[in-house]
């Protein structure tokens, strides 16, 4: 062996080599070990990088799961906040108390009584059992939508990533890297929601139902994802169970669900003829996908086969509801319900958002095109808006069937961002501010708004607490007969008319027979364009008693009549003219007219048409105090729209009875009773001897004598805050003549009326003041006057007596919250409308 060492073969530039210096090499008998570790350790360099690059996307990878885990819980904490929160806080409406009535029964009662309306008895079923442990009150028939509308949520999430999770059509890029973000999207969307937080709260089976077609599209989704997996009996099972079973309570739910299944079929047929390994002489793919999915909807359909002839028959017994109307207006009144639903409390100006809501889902329908189960959301989304123009059945009672599409809606708007690959962090989280701000804008109005629901326990409140067991309650329509039993208030009822179409004389024999005995009738007008269209009912108690309050609770009109009572014919000599075609020739009223708050002040008016009238004037009859604040004020047509000036022939003489309802807190003391006719399109009064009104008595208002409930006055804004050593229960805040829609914009020059409602400490204090003062300031508007306006002295006063006080002020721009002082404690009071 030399000792002189020698340099190995020179590697060809084709082969991998390491890097190596012979020549550092000085031992012959250990030349070829230098050169074995070296080729050993790089490559197991590169092995280590790489084992470290995947260790640390693990890592990455485990770190962004768990983040977006707990973002769903985040959510579906959210979501079930928003939908038990307050979940008693709105009357139950007359829905609702169809639904307490059934709960009483047993099941076999339910299925037949189910058997006589237009939905079948799948959800009295369930509730039934749910309310076995949770009881027959509002809460507890209310907690079993509440708890749908959480799962509903999750189920937004579960739809969203099945969308996402089997290969989309070819031609396609990925775009959906991180669609679990999306799906938080979407449930983020769904959580939110106003429309789905509504009928979250409300024991009828729309939020069962949109539960039903969410499970049933997930499930749909991952069948198709199984087109590309082996055929695999552990794999089909899941989702072909879940679509099973959301096909059986769907069908047991709501006779509108058969379209959601058509949705579901023709979806599913379309990812099978788009699929690669769709053809004709491919059988067995055929036979694996189709054969399956057929059988699961006959077995459905096996499932619901004892209501079938039930559910025909109804449907096509069923009168035709809604009205017909042109895209335009179905597709605002679409847009407007998904965001908002029935809540009336929307941002201003809504046109934003309703164009928001349209071109998001649009954008995220073309986000989505590609993915194999486009087509199942896509109908999903647009099947049910398509039955519902087909039918018809665009009003107000029918739009709560757009909240099986509201799921599919999030969907597709929280693909949207996915279009934007560079922006999508931004504009997603754009989408979730505006889903925030939507909520925002509209849930704090919903919890408050004692009539976002029908306000029978309002309604049914003011009875207990202003009526007499020798009172008498009228429903019109009978439906409202069970909600009304929930809150009854021991007055006696009489629901009419007795049968559908009305019998008239039948009605009005029983009607008079009925009003003979009782001082005071309370009248709930509710759906009476179905049950009562000629209005026989109302027509009637207006011609012969006093209409006194009048107020809306919800969709339901609440109205308070007073029987007659002895009066003394009060002729006008000569009578008394208001403008050249109409004369009032006398009225009648009490001989010492004395009304205490809350009671009505009955009066009758004559009045002869010297000429044919071509207007339909209002008659305006308004009681004032010593600084002509309207205290209390009645509008309407002659004898309650009974004989309209329009029909008032020459020479024909007209009796017009009213009842002025004096609200609670009205201070004591001797009112002026005016008169005036004016245009309700112009506003403008026809002109009277006295100017635009005619004086024709005065009323002393006497103090009740007990306190009234808070609870059943009619208060805008409430408080319940003291200052000073009084108690400010609340406040109204409006443009003056602008009661009726306080909610009018101010412009400079215009006069703001306040109604300050103040409550006495009980017991008053030993320093109870005589004549306590308050400071209201506006802008540069100031004003010093006692807490009533100086008619009722804080000295004179009860223990725990409501008092109200009537101010003025003029708004100069500068700023929009009055400045309430008392004794040098203060309240900012709420922001005037812009």
């Amino acid at each position: 062996m030399s000792g002189t060492p020698t340099a190995g073969p020179k590697p060809t530039s084709s082969c991998w080599h390491p890097t190596f210096h012979p020549s550092r090499s000085t031992n012959r008998s250990k030349r070829s070990t230098p050169a074995l570790p070296v080729i050993m350790i790089e490559p197991a360099r590169k092995r280590l990088e790489t084992r470290d690059w995947r260790l640390a996307h693990a890592g990455n990878h485990s770190l962004v799961s768990s983040l977006q885990s707990l973002g769903l819980y985040l959510i579906l904490g959210i979501a079930t906040f928003l939908r038990f929160y307050r979940l008693d806080g709105s009357s139950l409406w007359s829905d609702e108390g169809n639904t307490w009535a059934l709960l009483s029964r047993d099941f076999a009662q339910i299925a037949r009584d189910a058997a006589a309306d237009i939905h079948p008895p799948g959800y009295y079923w369930l509730l039934k059992v749910w309310t076995a442990a949770t009881g027959r009150d509002a809460w507890g028939m209310r907690s079993f939508s509440a708890l749908a509308g959480v799962l509903l949520v999750l189920l937004v999430y579960q739809t969203f990533v099945a969308l996402y999770q089997g290969p989309q059509r070819s031609g396609a890029a990925s775009k959906a890297q991180n669609h679990k973000s999306f799906a938080l999207l979407a449930a983020w969307l769904a959580a939110l929601n106003p429309f789905l937080v509504y009928y979250s709260q409300e024991a009828r089976m729309y939020m069962l139902l949109a539960l039903a077609g969410a499970s049933l599209v997930w499930a749909t989704l991952m069948l198709i994802n199984q087109f590309d997996s082996p055929p695999s009996t552990k794999g089909f099972v899941v989702p072909a169970s879940l679509y099973c079973l959301s096909a059986v309570t769907g069908l047991w739910t709501h006779y509108s669900f058969p379209i959601l299944l058509v949705a579901a079929v023709l979806g599913y047929g379309f990812a099978i003829m788009r699929h690669p390994q769709f053809t004709i002489h491919n059988s067995q793919f055929i036979i694996r996908t189709i054969q399956p999915f057929l059988l699961l909807n006959l077995l459905a359909l096996l499932f619901f086969l004892p209501w079938l002839p039930t559910a025909i028959d109804r449907v096509q017994a069923w009168p035709k509801g809604g009205v017909e109307i042109d895209w335009a207006d179905a597709l605002r009144l679409t847009l407007q319900t998904l965001l908002f639903g029935p809540i009336r409390t929307t941002p201003a100006p809504v046109w934003p958002w309703l164009l928001g809501g349209a071109l998001l889902p649009l954008a995220g329908l073309w986000a989505v095109r590609r993915r194999r189960g486009s087509l199942v959301v896509l109908l999903w989304l647009l099947a049910p808006i398509g039955l519902m123009l087909g039918l018809g059945l665009y009003s107000e009672a029918f739009l709560k069937f757009l909240l099986i599409t509201a799921p599919a809606w999030c969907i597709v708007t929280a693909a949207m961002p996915l279009l934007l690959s560079s922006l999508q962090p931004l504009v997603s989280a754009l989408l979730a501010l505006f889903a925030l701000t939507l909520a925002l804008a509209s849930l704090p109005g919903y919890y408050t708004d004692p009539a976002v629901r029908d306000n029978y326990a309002g309604v049914a409140r003011f009875i207990q607490v202003v009526g007499d067991p020798t009172d008498l309650v009228i429903l019109d329509a009978p439906g409202q007969q069970e909600v009304w039993r929930y809150y009854d208030p021991g007055v006696p009822v009489l629901a009419l008319p007795q049968q559908r179409p009305p019998d008239p004389p039948q009605t009005l024999a029983t009607l008079a027979q009925a009003v003979a005995d009782h001082r005071h009738i309370y009248a709930l007008f509710w759906a009476t364009d179905e049950a009562d269209p000629d209005q026989l009912v109302e027509g009637w108690l207006s011609q012969h008693l006093f209409k006194g309050l009048e107020s809306w609770q919800g969709n339901l009109r609440f109205v308070m009549y007073t029987t007659p009572v002895p009066l003394e014919w009060q002729p006008m000599s000569p009578p008394v003219h208001f403008g050249e075609a109409i004369a009032l020739v006398g009225s009648e009223q009490p001989a010492s007219p004395q009304v205490a708050p809350g009671e009505v002040a009955p009066l009758t008016l004559r009045w002869s048409a010297l000429q044919a009238i071509p207007t339909r004037y209002r008659v305006t009859v308004q009681l004032l105090d010593s600084r002509n604040q309207v205290i209390a004020q009645r509008d309407s047509e002659p004898a309650g729209g009974a004989a309209p000036t329009g029909g008032w022939q020459p020479g024909g003489q007209y009796g017009d009875r009213h009842g002025l309802f004096i609200p609670f807190g009205t201070p004591p003391g001797a009112y002026r009773m005016i008169v005036a006719l004016y245009d309700p399109v112009t506003g403008q009064r026809l002109p009277t001897p006295e100017g635009d009104a005619l004086t024709i008595g005065e009323i002393s208002v006497l103090s009740r004598t007990q306190p009234v409930p808070l609870d059943i006055v009619p208060i805008q804004q409430r408080l319940g805050q003291r200052i000073g050593p009084v108690m400010l229960a609340g406040y109204d805040l409006y443009r003056k003549g602008f009661a009726h829609a306080p909610a009018t914009p101010l412009r400079e020059g215009d006069l703001v009326h306040v109604t300050l409602y103040w409550q006495a400490p009980d017991p008053l204090p030993s320093d109870w003041p005589d004549d306590l003062m308050l400071q209201l300031q506006l802008g540069e508007e100031t004003i010093l006057a006692p807490l009533a306006g100086g008619l009722y002295p804080s000295g004179g006063w009860r223990p725990g007596e409501l008092v109200r006080g009537e101010f003025d002020l003029r708004f100069d721009g500068t700023s929009r919250r009055p400045l309430l002082m008392v004794e040098k404690e203060s309240i900012r009071l709420s922001a005037l409308p812009r």
